[in-house]
C-alpha cells in the first residue's frame, strides 16, 4: 500500500517488493476480505491501493455485477493493478483512480458501499481529517474499513549470538522514534492524541468496533517468507538509523550482510507473529 508522503521511494522498482511483502500477509488478507461487510453487485473502493492484493480480494467478493475502484497516487502502481486485474480475469470489475487521499471524496466517480483503506491514513498529516473525507466518500449506509494499528511484526530470537539480546525490541522502539518523527515533519501534520475508533465516530460514523487478525507463520519460514523478513528488517533499520545505538547499529550491519557468518539469511528459527486490526464504521442511512 502506498503513502501520501513517500517522495524518497522509487514506485517502478518497489513494485516487486510492494508485492512480495503482500505475499507474505496474504492469507490474512483473505480472511479479512472475506469479512468485510459488502454484497454481490456493490461499488467499493480501496483507498492506497499498492499493487492490488486487497482490490482483487474485494472484486471477488462483488463480482459479478460490482466493480471495484483501486485508488492511488502512483500511475506504476496503478498500472501493475490493471495487469494483474486482466491476468485473473477481473478486468471487468477494477478500474484504476489516480488520486491522494486530499483528493477524496471528489476524485470518486460515485459514493461506495464500502470503502478499505489499509495501512494508509497514518501517512496523512492530519488524520481525522482524512478520516472525515473518507467517511464522506460513502453512500448512506456504507462502511468504511481502516486497517490501522495491530502489533508489529516480530521474528528473531531473544538472543541472535551478536551484541546485546533483546536487538530486535530495541529497533521497534527506535523504528518508534522514526514513526513520531516522520509523522511530526508531514505537511499540515496535526498531533490527535484519540484513537482510531474516536476518530471514525467524529466523522460521523456509527457502529464502530474494530476486529484483530493474526500472522502467525512459524519457523522454519520459506525462502521466500525468509527473504520478507529480511527485507522489512533491512527497511527499518535503514529507517531508524538515527536512533540506534552505536552497538546495535554495527550489529545488524553483520546480522543482514549476506557474506557475514552471522546473516540471519542462515538461520533456520526465523518466524513471523503480527496482529492486523481493522476498525470499522457504517454511514447512517
Amino acid at each position: 500500500m502506498t503513502h501520501q508522503h513517500t517522495p524518497d521511494v522509487d514506485f517502478a522498482a518497489h513494485a516487486d517488493h510492494l508485492e512480495h511483502g503482500a505475499r507474505l500477509w496474504s492469507e490474512v488478507s483473505a480472511r479479512i476480505a472475506a469479512e468485510l461487510p459488502v454484497a454481490e453487485g456493490a461499488v467499493v473502493a480501496d483507498v492506497g491501493c499498492g499493487t492490488g492484493e486487497m482490490s482483487l480480494l474485494l472484486a471477488g467478493r462483488v463480482a459479478p455485477g460490482g466493480r471495484v475502484l483501486a485508488v492511488d497516487r502512483e500511475a506504476v502502481l496503478l498500472d501493475r493493478v490493471r495487469q494483474r486485474a486482466a491476468d485473473a480475469g477481473l478486468a471487468g470489475v477494477v478500474s484504476t483512480v489516480q488520486a491522494d487521499l486530499a483528493d477524496l471524496p471528489g476524485a470518486l466517480p460515485e459514493p461506495v458501499q464500502l470503502l478499505w483503506a489499509g495501512h494508509v491514513v497514518h501517512h496523512a498529516g492530519d488524520q481525522a481529517a482524512a478520516v472525515s473525507a473518507l467517511a464522506a466518500a460513502l453512500a448512506p449506509g456504507g462502511v468504511l474499513a481502516l486497517g490501522e494499528g495491530g502489533m508489529q511484526p516480530r521474528s528473531l530470537p531473544w538472543d541472535v549470538g551478536v551484541g546485546r539480546p533483546g536487538i530486535e525490541g530495541r529497533l521497534a522502539a527506535a523504528h518508534e522514534e522514526w514513526f513520531a518523527a516522520m509523522r511530526a515533519d508531514l505537511p499540515g501534520s496535526v498531533r490527535d492524541a484519540r484513537g482510531w475508533p474516536a476518530m471514525l465516530r467524529a466523522a460521523g460514523l456509527i457502529g464502530v468496533t474494530a476486529r484483530s487478525w493474526l500472522l502467525d507463520r512459524p519457523a522454519p519460514l520459506t525462502d521466500e517468507e525468509r527473504d520478507g523478513v529480511l527485507h522489512r528488517l533491512a527497511g527499518n533499520v535503514e529507517r531508524a538509523d538515527r536512533w540506534l545505538l552505536p552497538e546495535d547499529r554495527a550489529s545488524w550491519q553483520r546480522l543482514l550482510d549476506p557474506a557475514d557468518p552471522a546473516w540471519l539469511g542462515h538461520r533456520d528459527d526465523l518466524a513471523v507473529v503480527a496482529v492486523d486490526t481493522v476498525h470499522i464504521g457504517r454511514r447512517p442511512d
